[in-house]
């Protein structure tokens, strides 16, 4: 029988804080950044002090919290497009004066899209073809409180839109685009499916946010007195390894202009000017 599977390994209130442990905010009202944090410091730093104290960790992100604030609006932009397009062709034959793109997307959010219509002067069948995209940009826009509730209006905003695909094609586009991070991670995250005793819904640590904890105010154990955060786990060597590489990996060097060394030099040449 295969034995269950987790990233995370438990550790005792003796074993030192080390990259790859898992932290958990004591506050009930700590934001999705803050709630849970993975230990990116390296254990070298730890062990020289080079730290000064201060703890560097990512967010690890509820799974469906991570998908409403990375992915959905990524799908919501796919989805707009096309309604756009539609309506820049079905303006582009009619009286109608230039609207640039920009202005057809935030449009149908600050108007009724009959009000919206009615000032465009088209032809019967094509103020309804209209109506249909503006309608399905307004309903794409609308603020969902959940991640589900924001799945069901990108299905129904399709249905509604010029050119609707069948109701199982348009919950698959959404389905599967929002499937994506799980098996294609982007480069700036990882899904995980455990992170902690209990805590097994599925997360995303987000490398590209980055939090600073007082290590003074971490407790290794259940404690909760007079600290910010406790330690719930440590991920297995193989996780935090491959997240640590991934962060790297976002943050590496880049190549910046000659222009920018040159003015760099000049000021690190001035520095210093007015001392006698």
């Amino acid at each position: 029988m295969d034995e269950p599977f987790a990233e995370f390994r438990e550790v005792s209130v003796t074993d030192p804080l080390r990259q790859g442990d898992v932290l958990e905010a004591v506050a009930p009202d700590a934001t999705m950044w803050q709630r849970h944090l993975l230990v990116v410091t390296a254990d070298c730093d730890f062990a020289h002090a080079k730290h000064q104290g201060r703890v560097t960790c990512v967010p690890m992100l509820a799974a469906e919290e991570y998908l409403a604030e990375m992915q959905i609006p990524k799908l919501r932009e796919q989805l707009t497009k096309q309604q756009v397009r539609e309506l820049r062709q079905i303006l582009s034959k009619s009286a109608a004066p230039t609207i640039t793109e920009r202005r057809l997307r935030e449009w149908p959010s600050e108007q009724e899209p009959m009000d919206i219509v009615s000032m465009l002067t088209l032809q019967p069948a094509e103020a309804q073809r209209a109506k249909a995209a503006l309608e399905a940009i307004r309903m794409m826009d609308t603020q969902a409180d959940s991640l589900k509730e924001s799945m069901r209006l990108f299905v129904e905003a399709q249905l509604i839109g010029i050119n609707p695909p069948k109701r199982e094609n348009a919950v698959k586009r959404v389905k599967e685009k929002l499937r994506e991070p799980y098996a294609q991670p982007p480069g700036d995250a990882l899904f995980l499916t455990a992170i902690g005793p209990g805590q097994d819904s599925g997360y995303f640590a987000y490398l590209r946010h980055i939090e600073q904890v007082w290590e003074p105010a971490i407790s290794l154990g259940p404690s909760h007195q007079n600290v910010s955060y406790r330690r719930i786990s440590r991920m297995q060597d193989r996780f935090t390894h491959a997240l640590v590489q991934k962060f790297a990996m976002v943050f590496m060097s880049i190549g910046l202009p000659k222009q920018y060394e040159d003015l760099r030099d000049l000021h690190a040449d001035y520095l210093g000017d007015d001392l006698t």
